[in-house]
This record gives structure tokens, C-alpha cells and sequence, in this order.
């Protein structure tokens, strides 16, 4: 890892239709992969040292890495700019774990043996966090987990680890719950070969044989960009689908959308289609997908609009005025998730492990996605150390080029800016 002043913070790649991430990025050069530190704290003292982890390169979901990785680092300046903490400037090292767990192991060992972090916040995919919290777990070191969303991150019971994004069990169980409301009645399934994959196909499952809702689910390796004989398969057959969720959130996941368009399979007035996973509501989307991404329904896991506390709000306007783009869940948990890491550490009266945990077990902090608690018990087990009042609400794009703020909701109910819970495309 090396460290550079963030007047060099690493730009957003903006990828061309039918491009890959992984073309886009060997064409960009080295320098889309260069960690970086926060400016010098204007607060005194030997600094607090912060782990950062995420993706910031390919294979893995780099844009909203760099995105999440560039709220971090806002919240130290600014906490910096305030005093600090304990009077300390925070210094946050940033590790690019590339979507792959080894790395991610690899990267928490460095911070830990060598940066002597205290504690570490970030992180874009399950697989990854769950090999990074063996090391910190091991180490003792608390890590603020985010947007990272397997029931087992939580339900391994380890002290050291919280997460203050939504799970596995509320998102799909709701994306379940949704489609059945719908009137959808024969569901084809597509989701990443892995364990999460497979954890959040069973939720969605559960939901639709709750509702008797007849489905046939297909696994897809990560790394995989041609979807078509997933998708000519669930086309031919009889009797046809009228909803195609999908649960991928790594590279491919933009040529999901326009295959599916392309192959006259899905998003059209016969067959309507969810993906989740992130990937829809990040900048690059439309760049990407274009016309193929209208009525496309994905999950925003911040709050809704209509529900911004004022410290959404100043953030979505600063974040907006610096990086040119809108914040969106991910990048707001990944602000908040320093922030609550500033609050126990302060709260603490030092950076020692287990007053940080302690502490994190007792917040109550407002930050941009509500007010955060932490749960304790484990029951179920992957209650624990969970913000059980994860914000998460269904979108669903009307037109192109449509920012994730205007939207409209269409799931839950109280939240939903539209009367349709689902908008069907026009014949």
C-alpha cells in the first residue's frame, strides 16, 4: 500500500457501453489503483490510525469502492477540521482489496502488522469482509462493516465486528415479499455462484413458495459477462417467465442488463426484471446500460428523500459539489460507518479495543441513514452487532438517465412516491 496527498484522489472511471470494467481499467492506466491517505488533520497529537477497505479495481465492484472510500475519507477532514478525536487527527489508510477475498486477508494482515490501525470501517462485498474479519477478529481490532450484506458476517457472533448496512435476510426477504405483491406468478432466478449468492436465492425463494409463486433458479460463476445462454435458456421456456430477478452485483452485471434487453428476453412489457446488488444505482449505470436500464427495479439502502434528516441532506450537497455525483446508500453508510467509529473512540476515552467495542455497543448516533443502535443479542444469530433499522427501499427508473433520487419508490408502501407498485413497460 502506499499513501498520497487526496488532492490526487482517484477519479471515477466512467465505462462505454459494451466495455468491461476490467478493458476500461488496463486502459486507465496503474493510477486507477493508488491508495491515498486523508489530508493532514489540523488537530494535534500523534494520529489515530484507520483502516479503509474496499474495492477500488477490477474484478471487483471498483466504483462504488472508490465512491465509498471517498465519503470515508471526507468524514475524516472533516472530523479532523472539528479537533479531531481525543485530539488526535485520524490518518486513514486506504487498502484496495480488488472483490477478492485473499486480498482482502492479504490487505487487513498489512494494516494490522504493519499500519497498526486501531480500527477499520469499508468494504463493498461479502466474501471479502468475511475473509478481513477472520484477521481483525484475531487481532482484536473492531470493524465497521459496510454495505456488506451475508447473514454470517454478523451471525459468527465476533465481537470485534459490527455493520451498519441492511442483510441478506431484510433485503431479499423484502424482494421476495414485493414481487409476490406485484401479481408476478412464474420467476426465473439468476445469482452469483457463491454463498451469499446462494443465501440470498433461498431468502427470495422462501418468499415466492410462500406465495406460491412458481420460479427455477440458475447459479452464475462472478466473473462471468455473457449471460446468454442463462438467458436464452429461462427465454425458451414454456411457460414463459414474467419476472426475471437477478442477485449479481460484480462486473458482469451491467451486460446482464442489456443481454437480457437484447435477447428480447426481459424489461419489456411481457417480462419485467430486479437486479440486485448495487450495482443499479451507481454512477456508471447509465453510461453503461442506457435505454436497457429503464424500468429496471433495484434496492436503495439509504433513506428516502422524503425521509433526509439535515445531516443527509448537507452531505448529499457537499458530496454532490465535490465528486459531481449523487451519494448513494453505500456511500452514505461507508460516511456514517467513520463517523460512528470518531463517536465510540471518543466515547471511549481511547483507542483501546475493547472500549471501542464496548462503546460501538451503546451508540445512539443520528448520522445520514437515521439514528444507529447496535443490536446485542443473537437471536437470530445474525442479529448481532446488526443496525436492525437499516433503511431500504424499492426503486424502479421511469426513464433514462433518471438520478436515484428521482426514482420513484414503489416498495414499501409508506415510503412509495408512485401508486403503482410495479411500473410496467409500454407494449
Amino acid at each position: 500500500m502506499t499513501q498520497i496527498d487526496d488532492n490526487r484522489r482517484k477519479r471515477t472511471l466512467v465505462l462505454p457501453s459494451g466495455l468491461t470494467r476490467r478493458a476500461a481499467l488496463a486502459a486507465a492506466g496503474a493510477a486507477a489503483a493508488t491508495p491515498l491517505i486523508g489530508r493532514r488533520a489540523r488537530a494535534a497529537g500523534e494520529p489515530i490510525v484507520i483502516g479503509c477497505v474496499g474495492p477500488l479495481s477490477p474484478p471487483g465492484g471498483y466504483a462504488e469502492g472508490i465512491l465509498m472510500k471517498d465519503a470515508i475519507l471526507m468524514a475524516a477532514d472533516e472530523v479532523n477540521a472539528h479537533g479531531g478525536v481525543l485530539g488526535r487527527p485520524l490518518q486513514i489508510i486506504v487498502a484496495d482489496t480488488r472483490g477478492m477475498p485473499a486480498e482482502g486477508r492479504t490487505a487487513a494482515l498489512r494494516l494490522v502488522q504493519e499500519n497498526k490501525i486501531v480500527a477499520a470501517v469499508g468494504e463493498f462485498h461479502s466474501p471479502v469482509a468475511l475473509a478481513e474479519m477472520e484477521v481483525f477478529h484475531q487481532y482484536g481490532i473492531p470493524f465497521m462493516a459496510c454495505d456488506v450484506w451475508s447473514d454470517q458476517i454478523t451471525a459468527k457472533g465476533y465481537p470485534e465486528v459490527f455493520r451498519n448496512s441492511t442483510a441478506v435476510s431484510l433485503i431479499d426477504t423484502t424482494i421476495g415479499q414485493w414481487i409476490a405483491a406485484a401479481g408476478f406468478k412464474h420467476v426465473a432466478l439468476l445469482a452469483e455462484k457463491n454463498d451469499v449468492g446462494l443465501a440470498a436465492r433461498l431468502a427470495i425463494a422462501a418468499q415466492l413458495a410462500k406465495a406460491n409463486i412458481t420460479y427455477d433458479a440458475v447459479d452464475a460463476d462472478p466473473s462471468l459477462t455473457d449471460f446468454t445462454a442463462q438467458i436464452l435458456r429461462f427465454k425458451n421456456a414454456s411457460p414463459p417467465y414474467d419476472f426475471f430477478c437477478t442477485d449479481f452485483a460484480e462486473a458482469g452485471a451491467y451486460d446482464m442488463v442489456r443481454q437480457a434487453k437484447e435477447l428480447g428476453f426481459a424489461l419489456n412489457a411481457k417480462c419485467g426484471m430486479y437486479n440486485s446488488g448495487g450495482s443499479a444505482v451507481d454512477p456508471t449505470f447509465w453510461q453503461n446500460v442506457k435505454q436497457a436500464g429503464v424500468y429496471l427495479c433495484t434496492e436503495n439502502v439509504g433513506l428516502p428523500k422524503s425521509a433526509w434528516n439535515d445531516k443527509t441532506k448537507a452531505f448529499a450537497t457537499a458530496f454532490n459539489d465535490k465528486f459531481k455525483t449523487s451519494p448513494p446508500g453505500a456511500v452514505m453508510e461507508a460516511y456514517d460507518g467513520l463517523y460512528l467509529l470518531a463517536d465510540a473512540i471518543q466515547r471511549a476515552g481511547s483507542t483501546d479495543a475493547k472500549g471501542i467495542i464496548h462503546a460501538l455497543e451503546t451508540t445512539s448516533y443520528l448520522g445520514t441513514r437515521g439514528k444507529y443502535s447496535f443490536s446485542t443479542s443473537h437471536d437470530p444469530a445474525w442479529h448481532y452487532h446488526q443496525f436492525l433499522e437499516a433503511p431500504l427501499t424499492l426503486i424502479e427508473y421511469s426513464q433514462e438517465n433518471q438520478s436515484l433520487d428521482d426514482a420513484p419508490i414503489i416498495w414499501p408502501a409508506e415510503f412509495a412516491t408512485v401508486k403503482e407498485t410495479y411500473i410496467r413497460p409500454p407494449a
